[in-house]
């Protein structure tokens, strides 16, 4: 018996759409973008697949709305749900399809393209500089290499749909677009430089230690002292220390030996005032430098919340607040460390005007090494990704039933089904809250001091209408700015069945 000749491979349209497409040579060789608008997609997507006498997806095809504009996908949030179809065929009489190895670790996917505006290709790369390749870029591919992958490009899943058509079985290959991924993509070029926003060091002595002491010091001094107070300062030290200790630790050691450095130092302003002021009005409590010495030594026991030997309220320091942040920044600012750079998923950064995408499908057979390298379709018809506030997507249909019966008889009946526990320390906290003008001059009550927690139950269907009326008293409120109440809402009279 003679042996199998090789046969080849091609990427072809989704078939139930071959009837048109095969008129146009540029549609049939290219996979199609399916528009869906339900939830229950992939049931739909069976339903045609099984209608008689044939499929038919035409229906289905993605198309510009409005009509004569750029073809734009929406996100689910907005209702529709796009898959990329196309078949993997051997190029025989019939165009069968191919059967993909998974076992052998073959695998169908699809590859995400972003388009220059010369018309060039961008594939989506994990940052070489990223270590754990969690951070993306886009990476610029040569002139003529569209239909190759890049290296380590990223590869979105496809899965096959079977169905039989004149009793013959067919196989459609399909793939879910993340068309609500659009605000996660991230390049290498959206991120800012490190002192944008000014530099990262001073920032963040400014949130942990200036803003938290700006606050002590504008309680008024006739104010009776608090146990919070105490807390606040404990944590303020031990941020401080902290700070000082990972940022600057050539001042961090000096201030723990309590020798000065040297004079031109830029340090040295600050170490002259944590040396020089004390944490208290009395003249007898320790120095800033002490009590940060003390702090760190009971870092543990000041982190866990526990009795430590740090009892200061830092509200009585005379140390002004301007001076400890023109000192604190002018240290931050010498500080020889590498500078931290921004981390985490950062939304991407477009080009002016809407940045358009193409889609390929790709064969990827590893094992057969540089002789078969992964087979790469045509590319999809572009489009653009819309935002979730995007003025053109369609609107779900969200309807929210209030209570019809808000007399005091209908309201009982609601059950008080949502529980909130609250702890001891919580339950106290919340006790103190007591008049406005008390609040508003930052004078609070001792709270009820026994020692228990509580489990307080509401009713969701109260809650739903406070916060409807809430919600209406601020869009009024707003509206002075805004004027958007003209646009806000339309109210229509429901019909009462007799």
């Amino acid at each position: 018996m003679a042996p199998l000749r090789p046969h080849h491979l091609q990427w072809v349209t989704a078939s139930p759409l071959w009837n048109t497409a095969s008129k146009e040579p540029v549609r049939m060789r290219a996979p199609q973008l399916l528009r869906f608008e339900s939830d229950r997609f992939m049931e739909e997507l069976a339903a045609r697949l099984q209608a008689l006498p044939r499929p038919d997806l035409s229906g289905l095809v993605a198309s510009p709305l409005p009509a004569n504009t750029p073809l734009k996908l929406f996100q689910p949030a907005h209702g529709h749900f796009y898959l990329v179809a196309a078949n993997l065929v051997c190029r025989l009489a019939g165009l069968p399809d191919h059967i993909v190895d998974a076992a052998g670790g073959e695998r169908v996917a699809f590859v995400l393209r972003r388009l220059e505006a010369e018309g060039s290709e961008q594939a989506w790369v994990p940052d070489p500089e990223d270590a754990t390749r969690q951070r993306h870029l886009w990476a610029s591919l040569p002139r003529g290499e569209e239909q190759r992958l890049a290296r380590d490009e990223e590869l979105f899943p496809m899965f096959p749909v079977n169905f039989t058509v004149e009793e013959r079985r067919r196989r459609l290959l399909v793939g879910f677009i993340p068309t609500s991924s659009r605000e996660t993509f991230q390049s290498a070029t959206a991120f800012a430089a490190a002192n944008a926003e000014g530099h990262p060091l001073v920032l963040k002595a400014e949130e942990r230690v200036v803003d938290p002491y700006a606050y002590l010091k504008s309680i008024p001094s006739d104010a009776a002292e608090s146990e919070p107070e105490k807390d606040t300062s404990r944590f303020l030290l031990l941020d401080l220390a902290t700070l000082l200790q990972e940022d600057l630790p050539s001042l961090w050691s000096a201030l723990e030996k309590g020798v000065a450095p040297a004079s031109t130092t830029k340090t040295r302003a600050l170490y002259d005032t944590l040396h020089s002021h004390r944490v208290g009005s009395g003249g007898t409590e320790p120095t800033w430098r002490e009590a940060l010495v003390e702090a760190w030594t009971a870092r543990e026991h000041i982190s866990a919340g526990e009795p430590s030997t740090v009892n200061v309220n830092l509200r009585r320091s005379p140390l002004p607040v301007d001076t400890l942040r023109s000192n604190l920044t002018e240290a931050m600012k010498s500080s020889t460390l590498p500078t931290p750079q921004p981390s985490g998923q950062v939304p991407k950064l477009e080009r002016p005007g809407e940045a358009r995408y193409i889609l390929r499908c790709a064969y990827v057979r590893p094992h057969c090494g540089a002789l078969q390298p992964p087979l790469v379709s045509e590319p999809t018809a572009a489009f653009t990704l819309a935002a979730f506030f995007d003025p053109d997507a369609p609107a779900r249909p969200v309807h929210i039933t209030l209570p019809a019966d808000t007399s005091i008889a209908g309201l009982r009946k609601y059950k008080k089904n949502v529980s909130f526990v609250l702890s001891n320390k919580l339950r106290e906290q919340m006790s103190r809250v007591g008049e406005l003008k008390g609040l508003m001059d930052k004078k609070l009550p001792g709270g009820t001091s026994f020692n228990l927690g509580e489990i307080c139950s509401f009713s969701i269907p109260i809650i739903t209408i406070c916060a409807f009326i809430v919600l209406m008293i601020f869009l009024i409120l707003l509206n002075i700015i805004f004027w958007w109440l003209p646009f806000l809402k339309i109210c229509l009279p429901t019909v009462k069945a007799k």
